[in-house]
């Protein structure tokens, strides 16, 4: 009983200093991608960043886009991505999975400076969807 109680208390100091060693380890700065800004919002960075990221990780990028867009129009039109899609006009074939996300790439290739909400905003028009605000920088219509 008595070699417990002598080297459970260095256990126990043994282990504290292990946590601390540990834990400062683990602080090492942070550093976000280019064009993240510290903002995981992918509206916000520009497409030409987009881009570059398609090429890294292309299903995963393009699905993550196609997420946001689709809470994106839900916030402005109080109507689901999928709504949106099935009421568009489909003389050019149905608005499926890939060619919405098609569309969104698609967008963000021909226009890099633009920021990604804008392929979102782009998409909700093309869909026949308006309201939604004009991007910065941009004329007032």
């Amino acid at each position: 009983m008595r070699i417990f109680q002598t080297r459970l208390p260095a256990a126990g100091v043994l282990g504290a200093c292990l946590l601390l060693a540990a834990g400062s380890a683990a602080a090492e700065k942070l550093v976000m991608p280019k064009g993240m800004g510290g903002v995981p919002d992918i509206g916000a960075i520009p497409c030409e960043i987009f881009n570059e990221m398609m090429v890294v990780g292309p299903l995963g990028t393009r699905h993550s886009l196609l997420t946001w867009t689709a809470g994106y129009v839900q916030a402005f039109t109080g109507r689901s991505l999928q709504d949106v899609a099935d009421a568009a006009d489909v003389r050019n074939g149905p608005w499926t999975y890939d060619r919405l996300a098609d569309e969104l790439v698609a967008y963000c290739k021909a226009n890099p400076q633009a920021a990604a909400r804008q392929a979102a905003v782009n998409l909700a028009r093309t869909l026949g969807v308006g309201g939604f605000p004009p991007a910065a920088g941009a004329a007032m219509p």
